[in-house]
């Protein structure tokens, strides 16, 4: 029992060691998501090409193909996955955001209280939706750099969980 300790530090060592890299070279964890999202849309169309095999439905097909073809796209441009997955994010930020204000008037036109709240926080998650879009890079760096912060406290409390459950 008191080897299983171990698996926890390493493995809170390994999250570390990947958050650090995340901190010291953000650009190229970027681009090594990209080329990751990558491999999975294409293991995605393996997948999709099996389940037409199985159920002979053609959106299979074609959710395969769909996949094959992003998947290969993001592999070979990492730069372009890159750049992209901001603005899909501000998207869904914006889509949100109107979708929230919008409701909110309605909330606020039938006498529902805290209508209000919705309404700060759709215009809220607009405004960073634009900010997200306006510059890209900064946007992608910051998602990088929380992501490097979660791994390597994550990695610490897993190497306590490991002292204080096998001490």
């Amino acid at each position: 029992m008191r080897n299983l300790r171990w698996n926890f530090y390493i493995k809170g060592a390994i999250l570390i060691l990947l958050g650090a890299l995340t901190f010291a070279y953000p650009l190229e964890a970027i681009l090594s998501v990209g080329f990751f999202m990558g491999l999975g849309l294409a293991a995605s169309a393996l997948n999709n090409f099996t389940a037409f095999h199985f159920f002979r439905l053609k959106r299979f097909i074609a959710l395969g193909i769909l996949d094959l073809i992003a998947g290969v796209v993001m592999i070979l441009q990492p730069g372009l996955t890159a750049f992209i997955i901001p603005f899909v994010i501000g998207a869904w930020l914006f889509s949100t955001g109107l979708t929230r204000t919008c409701a909110s008037l309605w909330l606020g036109g039938a006498k529902i209280s805290g209508w209000w709240l919705m309404l700060i926080n759709g215009i809220a998650l607009i405004i960073c939706s634009l900010l997200v879009c306006v510059s890209p890079l900064m946007s992608s760096i910051s998602v990088m750099m929380i992501l490097a912060a979660v791994l390597i406290a994550a990695g610490v409390l897993i190497i306590f969980e490991g002292r204080i459950m096998f001490s």
